[in-house]
């Protein structure tokens, strides 16, 4: 259990996943066809479980998808001279490490990384967020960008409720 010290430090946090340390609950809210200017969107659930390593210079979670037969992983990396991040997605379904996108947390507690990847064969920018943080609930979006970062399509929202 948290002590009261430990959830304002969780509250206040501005650096690090050390947050998402635990079991959750993440209802996720995918678009159906990103970057088709559809606007269809559906859910599914899934449970996490997130831990990290080397003092939380490493953030790992593990994530499944009962409905869609599926587990996923992410793994933070911090690289400690540059203060930033490298975010790593493997799909089980592939056992393929995704681009990763690279960033940092802002001076109000947002979570910004952007890298280059690929969707359908169109070379895209992938931005993750992570916003909205507290002791018992976090916010994760994917977007997209095909103009280079002048605009992006949120194409993914996942909502983290904390069960243990």
């Amino acid at each position: 259990m948290f002590s009261p010290q430990h959830i304002e430090a969780l509250e206040k946090r501005t650096s690090g996943f050390d947050f998402l340390i635990g079991e959750w609950s993440v209802a996720n809210r995918r678009l159906r066809r990103p970057l088709s200017g559809g606007g269809d969107w559906y859910e599914t659930p899934a449970t996490a479980r997130s831990t990290t390593l080397h003092n939380g210079a490493i953030s790992i979670d593990e994530m499944w998808y009962p409905e869609l037969g599926f587990a996923g992983t992410s793994i933070r990396v911090h690289d400690r001279v540059a203060d930033d991040w490298t975010i790593y997605w493997v799909n089980s379904q592939t056992g393929h490490l995704q681009a990763p996108v690279r960033g940092g947390w802002d001076s109000d507690g947002m979570f910004t990384a952007v890298g280059p990847d690929t969707f359908e064969d169109k070379r895209i920018l992938a931005r993750y967020t992570w916003h909205s943080i507290s002791s018992q609930a976090a916010t994760w979006e994917q977007a997209f960008s095909v103009d280079d970062g002048l605009t992006w399509e949120t194409n993914w929202v996942m909502t983290w409720t904390r069960t243990s």
